[in-house]
């Protein structure tokens, strides 16, 4: 049977729709509706392949399988390698299924929808990249590309008023890039010659080396999460994003920091390293403990979202720094049903603001005249909450108890985190009849049947994930 090369095929299938998107003609007539295929049909024919990926492969952790090696350069040679494991594969699907979510979210608004939907097929193509690199070379490659269709969706799409908080954010991730590249050429140069993720640990360099080359390393990483007290210029990036495509690509970024931080984490930790860890350590649940309390007194709805998000992301990257692989797969199984569940209440809410904006209408009570709206937002609301509606469930419990053996301080800190956005989330499940009754002729408008069939398929995908994500696979 012929080599199928599934991971080549997944960085440029999106590609291959960006050409036929840019290709399509829409008028008046057609409004988008065009274009609009060619990304769904990308990414499902990506979903997949997916599947057809994981058929091929066992369901171990840290085991890369399907590799693929291309030559770059000849002079200095540099081959690009690819490989994926079960871990990456669902983190792989996760994205694809949010991103799914939130194209479906936006095919009614045909403003600027082929170039919505190029910049968005390009940041899958750069994301499936990145997730399957295996050197430091097409990881650093895929890392700072990913930025491209970012900065470009933020600027055309997000509605930021403050430019100069969009300045600061992409002069911030800048430096985590310039950062990145710093130490790996470092690297690269100490070993003379290209190198694999997992061969990282084994280079021995001196203290005064290690010191930089780590601490670049961690801060570059860091740059993609919203960590205290660069979170402020994060926040009013995402809270300014009004399309909810535009959102959940933008959010999707901190699943880049943490999968980096995963793939680059020596197995034999250098004094260095562990010093860093801890400074790391108590940063994440400052930072943890202080958005999830803003989060908590914040009317604005996005900032919640984003509080949510960004608690968990945290959360995440705590769980990955526990020395078993099981828990690894643990925080891949999590963070799988996490980004289907925070872009489907995204879609949800920005449908649910729309008609408040449109109809001038009070958001106390608007739930209960959006009875599909309602029923699916309070899932996705409970499912994000941890409740035995999703992966997040199980695994969430298992990443718990290995921080409370790691580290009880740290633990208890970050349950509490999650408390408070978990309150701050269920402030939003308030479907009471409104004070003042609304106009007959100005009732908002609930989700289609449709829509509700649609976000009804996203609530079984993450039921059949509760007890496992790849129960597919078995048997």
């Amino acid at each position: 049977m012929p080599h199928i090369p599934y991971l080549l095929i997944l960085i440029l299938l999106p590609l291959c729709g960006i050409f036929f998107a840019m290709c399509s003609q829409d008028n008046d007539k057609t409004k988008g509706r065009n274009v609009l295929s060619v990304a769904l049909l990308s990414v499902l024919a990506n979903i997949a392949f997916i599947i057809a990926a994981f058929l091929n492969a066992s369901s171990e952790y840290g085991k890369m399988q399907l590799k693929e090696t291309y030559l770059w350069l000849e002079s200095p040679k540099i081959m690009l390698s690819f490989g994926v494991d079960s871990f990456s594969l669902l983190l792989m699907l996760g994205v694809h299924l949010a991103l799914l979510i939130g194209i479906w979210g936006v095919r009614n608004d045909y403003v600027l929808q082929k170039s919505r939907m190029i910049f968005t097929l390009l940041f899958l193509s750069l994301i499936n990249g990145f997730l399957a690199a295996l050197d430091i070379i097409s990881f650093f490659i895929f890392f700072e590309a990913m930025l491209i269709p970012l900065f470009m969706l933020i600027g055309m799409f997000g509605e930021i008023k403050r430019q100069a908080g969009l300045f600061r954010f992409m002069l911030y991730n800048l430096c985590g890039v310039l950062l990145l590249f710093a130490a790996i050429m470092v690297l690269y140069h100490h070993n003379k010659g290209a190198l694999m993720l997992n061969q990282i640990s084994d280079i021995r360099m001196s203290r005064t080396k290690e010191i930089v080359v780590w601490s670049s390393i961690f801060l570059a990483f860091l740059s993609r999460i919203p960590i205290w007290p660069f979170h402020s210029w994060v926040s009013a990036v995402s809270s300014g994003i009004k399309n909810p495509l535009v959102f959940i690509v933008a959010n999707l970024m901190p699943l880049s920091g943490i999968y980096s931080f995963i793939r680059f984490w020596p197995q034999s930790m250098p004094d260095t390293v562990v010093f860093v860890m801890a400074v790391l350590e108590i940063i994440s649940v400052i930072s943890m403990l202080f958005i999830a309390l803003i989060g908590l007194i914040n009317k604005d709805i996005q900032y919640k979202i984003f509080s949510f998000m960004t608690v968990y992301y945290i959360f995440f990257l705590l769980g990955s720094f526990l020395p078993t692989d099981q828990i690894l797969l643990n925080v891949g199984f999590s963070l799988f049903a996490f980004m289907i569940i925070f872009a489907a209440i995204e879609v949800l809410v920005s449908f649910q603001e729309d008609e408040r904006e449109e109809k001038n209408l009070s958001a106390e009570g608007i739930l209960y005249k959006m009875p599909r709206a309602s029923a699916v937002f309070t899932f996705m609301v409970f499912a994000g909450l941890g409740l035995p509606l999703s992966a997040m469930f199980i695994n969430n419990f298992v990443i718990v108890s290995g921080l409370l053996v790691y580290n009880f301080s740290t633990a208890v800190v970050a349950l509490l985190a999650l408390i408070f956005v978990a309150s701050a989330l269920l402030k939003e499940l308030f479907v009471r009849r409104a004070k003042v009754e609304t106009v007959s002729d100005n009732l908002p408008e609930d989700i289609s049947k449709l829509d509700a069939c649609f976000m009804w398929m996203v609530a079984i995908v993450l039921l059949m994930s509760l007890s496992d994500p790849l129960w597919f696979m078995r048997g």
